[in-house]
């Protein structure tokens, strides 16, 4: 009886302890589903600023959960959802010039002929604005490149 009481004992850990396992990867994954990290795509263009979305106003597109800084912004989303969406899935596009995927900071950005693209550092979006032309060209070859892989 003694050593049941143990084996169930040891049991009853191990099935918590992956349990616990579980609903935190479970957790995890599931807030890795929402996009621009929570930034709303519209306020890029519409009002020229970086705003973190509301979970209230959301849609999903393309597996991935965009938030909206409010609900006329979700609607504008909803009927254009490419239209709003950054260049190159959201990697910082002079990285991408470069054929480099790097996460980008979603308060960093610039709208450049009707596409936002975004940055991982000031350095990188300086680099950018200075030749748009130049980094666009660049990046669409890199990302069409990558995207073939």
């Amino acid at each position: 009886m003694k050593y049941l009481n143990r084996f169930l004992y040891f049991s009853f850990i191990i099935v918590a302890a992956l349990t616990f396992s579980v609903n935190a990867q479970t957790t995890k994954h599931s807030a890795n589903k929402v996009a621009l990290d929570g930034y709303c795509p519209v306020a890029y263009q519409a009002m020229n600023k970086a705003l973190k979305g509301n979970p209230k106003y959301s849609s999903t597109y393309e597996g991935k959960t965009y938030q909206f800084a409010a609900e006329k912004a979700k609607v504008m989303f909803d009927k254009d959802p490419a239209k709003y969406l950054p260049k190159y899935d959201g990697y910082c596009a002079t990285a991408m010039s470069m054929g480099k995927k790097l996460k980008s900071n979603p308060k960093l950005f610039t709208f450049y002929k009707d596409h936002t693209y975004l940055f991982s550092n000031k350095k990188a979006k300086m680099m950018f604005d200075k030749n748009p032309a130049m980094f666009v060209e660049k990046a669409d070859k890199k990302f069409a490149a990558l995207d073939k892989k």
